[in-house]
C-alpha cells in the first residue's frame, strides 16, 4: 500500500526496519578526557582497500560532536554476552555513567570495550550530513578480534540472542 502522508510513511518505514536484523555495536570516542559511547546498529563495512567502515550517528547524540574529520573512534562489535553493556549505552544516561563497567580500556586516542567480538579502531576520513544524521567514514587503523564467535543481534525491536 502506498502512503502519501509523511506520518504514515514514517510509521511504515519504522515497521519495515524492524524486519532488518543487525549486529549490535557500540561507537566509542573521547576528546579532552571526556568519554562518549552509544549503541548503534547503523554500522557497516565500506571497503577493503583501504579497510574502511561507515557509521551513522544522529545529530542529537552526545558523541556526534566528538567525531570529526581526523578524530579517532572505535567500533565495538558486541558479543552475545554484552547485552547489558548495549543497554547501558542506549539508555538516557550519558557521559561517565556509561563507563562504570570494568570492561572499558584506553589505548592512545581510543577507548574500547574489552571482551567485544571485535574492536575496530578508526580515524574519521570523511563525513556526509543527511537530514537528522551524519555518516562518518572511518579508515581502519587496527583491529582486535576475540575468540567469541556469537555476535549480539537486534531485530523486531529486541535483542535476539
Amino acid at each position: 500500500m502506498w502512503f502519501s502522508k509523511m506520518d504514515d510513511l514514517k510509521k511504515s518505514f519504522i515497521n519495515a526496519m524492524r524486519g532488518v536484523t543487525s549486529t549490535v555495536s557500540i561507537i566509542s570516542a573521547k576528546e579532552d578526557g571526556e568519554r562518549h559511547a552509544m549503541t548503534a546498529t547503523s554500522v557497516t563495512s565500506l571497503s577493503l582497500d583501504p579497510p574502511a567502515m561507515l557509521v551513522c550517528v544522529n545529530k542529537n547524540a552526545s558523541i556526534h560532536n566528538i567525531i570529526n574529520y581526523g578524530s579517532s573512534f572505535c567500533i565495538n562489535i558486541l558479543s552475545k554476552r554484552q547485552k547489558e553493556l548495549a543497554e547501558v549505552c542506549s539508555n538516557s544516561e550519558e557521559g561517565e555513567a556509561r563507563f562504570e563497567s570494568q570492561l572499558w580500556k584506553e589505548n592512545d586516542d581510543f577507548i574500547y570495550a574489552e571482551q567485544s567480538l571485535s574492536n575496530i579502531f578508526c580515524e574519521c576520513s570523511s563525513l556526509v550530513e543527511h537530514s537528522s544524521h551524519t555518516i562518518f567514514i572511518g579508515n581502519v587503523t587496527s583491529v582486535l578480534n576475540s575468540d567469541e564467535d556469537c555476535p549480539l543481534i537486534y531485530g523486531s525491536g529486541k535483542y535476539l540472542n
